[in-house]
């Protein structure tokens, strides 16, 4: 496979020579002469005499065809700020549509974008957008392709409406852009217009949609020389004052059921030179981030959930480190930084713990120099966290819960080949203070990774080459690392391991791990098709910082698609693609293989359909047991269909059914959910999105228990699972700066637990000769605890998983936006929770049960004031 890697990255290397530099349509910037007010008319002596650009060809739904309505734009700049003005031709204006919403919000309206790739790297750009409302949004665009869509700018604009169409003005402050220093600059350029009415995409750089590619389309914008930049000095303070009002339990001396809550901090970025800038925070605070949404997780891994939160937010995307394109595991994952500490491991009646881990402070370096090479570090102090706990008797104590920790992380990256080509590196490291502490034996001391990745296109950009690789290593005590081999994504403890072996003794674990894709997925027309694969060591390690579910996997696959974005009298567009794919351990075992496929179409009523098939011939599974003996699998076949009205309409709706099937085990899952949105108003919107699974599995992990006599029994049952949610979303914009948005979810997933079974012969061909059912003569249940006898002789206990879980989250956030960049939260966060062990859904009782809940109430007002200088 080296060898392999070596030959591969001489070829591409020895392509670079043969490469020339795109071709591009380009635009002239002009000094700004005379004053320009941002008021969206372009009535001003400096637009007049500005010189326009037009040229605009379709994206949709003709691809490459002449766009159907006329656009032009103009580009002043002055020593502070960039100015574009664009003139959306409209024979009739009433049609416009324009629709009021929170800012960054996307909406069905008529939009006009503006990309502006001032690195001029071809690889990334900051995208500002107004739509004909005047409500702002911008995101950045990085590595070609991805997009941040958390990403906030300062900066303004209007528009205007008139009898020949509507205006869209940008003033867009130069210290938002980063950019090398030089007397004359050339920055790739888009202007993208979409048309609501009609669906209509036009861009004035051609951009096709047969290819991924998206900044390297971008035109040219020249004429921009004698830029001094300036110091770019940003800071935001902050400032919230509440109330918390929280249920308490009878007798809990250590909670009060309502307490106060106030905060101070501070936001700061510094411009250091033209092209990097240094961002900082103290004590950040996140009051007005919307509640994860609520899940039942029966696995052994824990759940991924997105960030939120916006300091670790912006910036990200040199940060993004996946293993794999559309998994979550990779080398950073932010949430780690200020997470909720677990509860101790100590016997409590009541207990005052922290809800999440103090971030002291946190730091970022990120930039891009002229010559192409990109810099993102970052640095976070979390503080010592302890937990007050006491005993029914009132006796107290105290105990820690978190360390002292500093989060670091590293990436370097270069670009070549105007963008077609990028190398790069990446590097994590969390480094603990556990001495004298009780989470020595549970947490590692030291966490390290490191990882290179290529990046590369050629053949006119249709061919590409995507190949990554990571490393890590852990060090901690005997008991912290022999708690990491036994942990579910390694099992080094697993008896039919024949390539590890668990070691008491070890104090440090390394692995690897490797990703590769390589194929035509670039710019072609109709079909797509790539190799690919992943790899990971059993000692690969990466939840300190990142995140991860498992190892020792090696996964090949061979992907494929077919496309046609010609529209028809019927169909716009359409695609179908298939994967086959085989994962096996290292050892090697195969464990599974198969077929996934899926496709869509839109439909000349703008109505849009998709699907998915996939069918996996299980074969075994080594940590089914979570530890034990590899256990066999069977077939299985998983179907997925959905569709979407046309969101150009007031009602809009959208819908999803999904099923599963194993055969052997008579086991099946299946699911709905669906969404509407109506549009009240032009400024309100509601969204009411109902959603039901239900799964009757026969494969459902219980406990291992060992027996009097010292014998391990893996216990399995059938579940029967039944969840229901609803969520809610009210958005009421009383004009672009000033917003009110409501959230709400009541969840509810009972689960009950039949016929018990013990693994047997967890290898044997048939699924029923691979456990011993439990009858009513082999256990007795009592106070909600299974005793067992063991047909061999013995007994041991189990404790019954049945459960009901209810749990409401909402909040209400009004936001106001009093000045460029600073803004007034008034928010409102409420929850409840409730929870029986009797395994009934039963809807109304269970609505009945979380309505007679107790509630968690938190009132804050936030403030935060952004100076500029």
């Amino acid at each position: 496979m080296l060898r392999r890697a070596v030959v591969i990255g001489a070829l591409l290397v020895a392509s670079l020579a043969a490469a020339q530099a795109p071709l591009s349509v380009r635009a002239r910037a002009v000094r700004r002469d005379g004053s320009v007010a941002i008021d969206g008319r372009l009535d001003e002596r400096a637009w007049k005499h500005a010189p326009t650009h037009t040229g605009f060809t379709q994206r949709f739904p003709k691809d490459g065809g002449k766009a159907e309505l006329e656009t032009r734009f103009a580009v002043l700049y002055d020593d502070d700020a960039l100015y574009i003005g664009v003139w959306a031709d409209d024979p009739e204006p009433a049609k416009i549509r324009r629709l009021l919403t929170r800012r960054d919000l996307q909406s069905p309206s008529d939009v006009i974008a503006v990309g502006i790739d001032s690195y001029h790297d071809r690889r990334t750009a900051y995208v500002f957008q107004l739509n004909a409302a005047g409500v702002q949004r911008d995101t950045i665009l990085f590595d070609d392709t991805n997009e941040d869509e958390t990403w906030d700018a300062v900066w303004t604009g209007d528009v205007a409406v008139h009898v020949g169409g509507w205006t869209a003005e940008f003033r867009i402050p130069l210290n938002q852009l980063r950019f090398s220093e030089g007397d004359a600059q050339e920055w790739g350029l888009q202007v993208l217009r979409v048309v609501s009415r009609t669906q209509e995409q036009t861009a004035w750089s051609p951009w096709p949609r047969s290819g991924p590619q998206i900044v390297s389309k971008f035109g040219v914008v020249e004429g921009i020389a004698h830029l001094r930049p300036g110091r770019r000095l940003e800071l935001l303070p902050y400032a919230s004052a509440g109330a918390a009002m929280l249920p308490v339990a009878d007798g809990d001396p250590l909670n009060d059921p309502t307490s106060p809550r106030a905060n101070l901090g501070l936001d700061l970025k510094y411009g250091l030179g033209s092209a990097f800038t240094l961002a900082a925070t103290i004590n950040p605070d996140f009051g007005q981030v919307e509640a994860d949404p609520s899940q039942v997780n029966l696995g052994a891994n824990e759940l991924f959930f997105p960030e939120r939160r916006p300091f670790f937010l912006e910036g990200v995307d040199l940060f993004k480190l996946p293993i794999r394109e559309g998994n979550p595991d990779g080398q950073f994952y932010s949430r780690r930084i200020g997470a909720a500490p677990p509860a101790p491991d100590a016997a409590y009646q009541y207990i005052d713990a922290p809800t999440a881990t103090t971030i002291y402070g946190a730091a970022k370096l990120t930039g891009k120099t002229r010559g192409g090479w990109s810099l993102g570090l970052l640095d976070a102090v979390t503080g010592e966290e302890s937990a007050t706990l006491a005993d029914g008797a009132g006796m107290r104590s105290s105990a820690i819960v978190a360390p002292l920790t500093n989060y670091a992380a590293l990436r370097v990256k270069r670009d070549l080949d105007h963008g077609r080509t990028t190398i790069g590196m990446s590097a994590t490291s969390v480094n603990r203070r556990l001495d004298d502490t009780p989470l020595v034996a549970t947490l590692h001391d030291q966490a390290y990774t490191g990882g290179l990745q290529l990046l590369h296109r050629f053949g006119d950009s249709a061919w590409q080459a995507d190949i990554s690789t990571v490393a890590s290593f852990v060090h901690g005590s005997e008991d912290a690392i022999a708690l990491t081999q036994r942990a579910n994504r390694h099992l080094y403890q697993r008896p039919d391991a024949t390539h590890a072996h668990f070691d008491p003794t070890r104090t440090s674990l390394g692995g690897a791990g490797a990703g590769w894709k390589i194929g035509k997925m670039g710019d072609t027309k109709h079909v797509r098709y790539m190799l690919g694969g992943e790899l990971r060591t059993i000692g690969l390690e990466l939840n300190d910082m990142g995140f991860q579910t498992m190892s020792d996997r090696l996964i090949p696959f061979l992907w494929g698609q077919y496309r046609e974005d010609a529209p028809g009298d019927r169909i716009l567009n359409w695609r179908v693609e298939a994967d086959v794919f085989s994962v096996s351990t290292l050892e090697p075992t195969l464990t599974d293989y198969g077929i996934e496929t899926n496709g869509g179409a839109q439909l000349a009523n703008y109505w849009s359909f998709n699907f998915n098939l996939n069918l996996v011939r299980s074969v075994i599974e080594p940590s089914a047991l979570r530890g034990g003996p590899s256990l066999r699998q069977d077939p299985n076949a998983f179907v997925r269909a959905g569709f979407e009205t046309d969101s150009r309409k007031a009602v809009r709706f959208s819908f999803g059914a999904n099923g599963s099937r194993t055969w052997a085990s008579h086991s099946i899952e299946g699911g709905v959910e669906a969404g509407v949105t109506v549009q009240a108003r032009s400024n309100i919107d509601v969204f009411l999105g109902p959603s039901f699974s239900d799964r009757n599995s026969s494969m459902q992990y219980v406990t291992a228990a060992d027996d009097t006599n010292g014998r391990t029994h893996y216990v399995f049952s059938r579940i029967r699972q039944r969840t229901a949610s609803m969520t809610v979303r009210v958005n009421w914009t009383f004009s672009p700066r000033l917003a009110l948005q409501a959230y709400a979810q009541p969840f509810i997933s009972a689960g009950r637990f039949t016929e018990l079974k013990d693994v047997d012969q967890p290898r044997a061909a048939r699924w029923e000769d691979r456990f011993t059912p439990l009858t009513g003569d082999d256990y007795m249940l009592a106070d909600g605890v299974y005793t067992v006898r063991s047909p061999t002789g013995g007994t041991y206990t189990v404790a019954s998983p049945d459960f009901d879980f209810r749990q409401l989250r909402s909040t209400v956030v009004l936001r106001w936006e009093y000045l460029p960049g600073s803004t007034v939260f008034a928010i409102w966060s409420h929850g409840r929770t409730s929870e029986i062990a009797d395994g009934e859904f039963r809807i109304g009782r269970d609505l009945s049960g979380l309505a007679d809940a107790d509630g968690e109430h938190v009132v804050m007002l936030k403030a935060n004031y952004w100076i500029g200088l």
